[in-house]
């Protein structure tokens, strides 16, 4: 039997349709057509496959051959994986994963929630607020981006004299 919708494959695909008055309709369909129409899901990929996948898209051209000390995974294998190794592989590749965050999310800032013990402890937000800045302004030093790197010196200023 024929796609009942593009009449030129194969029906592979049985859509039975409920209309508000109770009666069925049923539908013949290709593939094609039925995914179309948004009968056929396609399955997710799992999310290492999908953020290897997003590293792969980027072509990262960074060094490949800086591994970790500790399990000798290196960082061409971590983006064709999508996972580390060991703990350690965190802080060998720090650097260049908090680049990859950035990319994917935008910032590398927890903007959520605080934890209970950060609420409790406004110290612990003031240093991390005044280290992100700190950073932010040698990063747009170092990119001579001037205007911007003026904006954060002010911004520093403000949150110190506030936060006195």
């Amino acid at each position: 039997m024929l796609c009942e919708e593009c009449h030129e494959l194969e029906a592979e695909v049985l859509v039975t349709e409920v209309d508000a008055s109770g009666n069925l309709k049923e539908k013949h369909l290709c593939k094609i057509c039925a995914a179309k129409k948004g009968y056929i899901v396609q399955k997710q990929k799992p999310l290492t496959e999908m953020f290897a996948d997003f590293l792969k898209e980027r072509g990262e051209k960074e060094e490949e051959e800086l591994t970790c000390s500790v399990c000798g995974m290196s960082w061409a294998e971590f983006r064709r994986q999508g996972r580390f190794g060991c703990a350690h592989c965190y802080r060998e590749f720090g650097e260049r994963i908090e680049r990859l965050i950035s990319r994917i999310q935008g910032t590398t800032r927890h903007t959520g929630r605080e934890a209970s013990a950060d609420s409790q402890n406004p110290s612990a937000h003031k240093d991390m607020e005044v280290k992100r800045l700190r950073k932010e302004l040698a990063k747009a030093i170092q990119e001579e981006e001037y205007e911007k790197a003026a904006r954060l010196r002010d911004d520093l200023r403000k949150f110190e004299e506030r936060s006195g």
